[in-house]
């Protein structure tokens, strides 16, 4: 009887800190706080509740100054679907990261424009969308539903970048190529779709 006591007791323990982990990542998300924040607090949830997916973080070469790229790790992928990154996809994906506080002479920084002259593995890309899905569980559907739109929407904003001006301006159709209209709707079904 007493080690049930004790063993509720403790489960009970155990359910407030990983609320309370919950909550610190929650309040971060919705200050808008920056992603270095951001994934120091998804840090901390992740090394509770899925020490298995931080340490395969860690085994990609991902480390707290680094993260914030990892983050963004969706619009390095859409810029590769065409097998190649060109000038207006790299310069979108870095202004795009610099529009989010990823600082220009950070290792962040640094790593996105690593990884988009070096094409990552499609583990690193699978792990970031199964990081990014963690984190945005702690919010409530709405919530969820509006940063998942925004990833969506930066995706959606690299994959553009390639036959804007001209073919733009005269609406010659729309510039997305197949590859990259695939490798859209791959990452919206796998951040959308529910564990």
């Amino acid at each position: 009887m007493q080690d049930r006591i004790f063993g509720d007791r403790e489960k009970a323990m155990e359910e407030a800190y990983f609320r309370q982990e919950d909550a610190k990542l929650l309040g971060k998300l919705r200050e808008n706080a920056s992603l270095q924040d951001i994934a120091q607090a998804l840090g901390e949830k992740l090394q509770i509740q899925s020490p298995d997916l931080l340490q395969h973080v860690r085994d990609l070469g991902i480390t707290v100054e680094t993260a914030p790229a990892f983050f963004l790790a969706p619009l390095v992928q859409v810029a590769w679907a065409d097998d190649s990154v060109n000038k207006e996809e790299h310069d979108t994906v870095l202004r795009l990261a610099r529009e989010r506080d990823v600082q220009h002479d950070s290792p962040a920084y640094e790593k996105l424009s690593e990884w988009l002259k070096v094409r990552p593995s499609d583990d690193l890309f699978d792990t970031a969308v199964e990081v990014l899905k963690a984190g945005f569980a702690v919010l409530p559907p709405d919530e969820r539903a509006e940063r998942l739109n925004r990833i969506v929407e930066a995706c959606n904003e690299v994959a553009m970048a390639t036959g804007g001006g001209l073919a733009q301006l005269l609406r010659l159709g729309n510039s997305v190529s197949s590859r990259e209209t695939s490798m859209l709707d791959r990452i919206t079904k796998t951040l959308r779709k529910r564990s």
